[in-house]
C-alpha cells in the first residue's frame, strides 16, 4: 500500500467513523435510542483509572482509531472477498461489523446483552442504522486495494 492510499483510506474511515457517532448522537431527534459509543468506551478503557468520569476525548480518540484499523482491514482485505458495488460492500462490511459489536462485544465485554438487551431494548436499532452509515460511506470514499 503506498502513502497516499493509505491516507485515503485512513481519512475516508474517519469520516465514516465521525458519521457512524453523529447518527448515534442524535438519533433521539428521530425517535431513536440515543448512543453514545464515545463515552461508552471511555468508560470501558479508562473508567477505572479516573475519579468519576474518564476523559470523553479519549473515548472519542479511541472509536475513531478503531473504525481506521476496521477502514483498514475493509480496503485491504475483506473489500476485495465480497460481491457487488463498492457501497454495497461497505454495507456488508457494515453488518459484519454489527453483528459481530451485538453478538461478541456487548455480552462479552460490555455486559449489555446480545443486541444489547440490557442496555436498552431498541439500542439494536440504532446500532444497525449507524452501521449502515459507517459501512455505506466506507465503500463510498474508500479505495479497494
Amino acid at each position: 500500500m503506498n502513502p497516499g492510499d493509505f491516507f485515503v483510506v485512513c481519512a475516508a474511515s474517519f469520516l465514516a467513523t465521525y458519521a457512524h457517532l453523529v447518527f448515534a448522537l442524535i438519533a433521539d431527534k428521530i425517535g431513536m435510542v440515543k448512543l453514545d459509543f464515545g463515552k461508552g468506551v471511555s468508560m470501558l478503557l479508562f473508567g477505572d483509572a479516573y475519579e468519576g468520569n474518564p476523559p470523553y476525548a479519549l473515548g472519542f480518540i479511541a472509536v475513531h482509531l478503531n473504525g481506521i484499523i476496521f477502514g483498514l482491514i475493509y480496503a485491504t482485505w475483506a473489500a476485495g472477498c465480497l460481491p457487488g458495488p463498492n457501497v454495497a460492500r461497505g454495507l456488508i462490511w457494515g453488518g459484519a461489523l454489527l453483528i459481530f459489536s451485538q453478538c461478541v462485544f456487548n455480552p462479552l465485554i460490555t455486559g449489555h446483552g446480545f443486541f444489547s438487551r440490557k442496555f436498552h431494548p431498541r439500542a439494536w436499532q440504532t446500532a444497525v442504522i449507524a452501521h449502515a452509515v459507517y459501512g455505506g460511506l466506507l465503500g463510498w470514499l474508500s479505495p479497494v486495494l
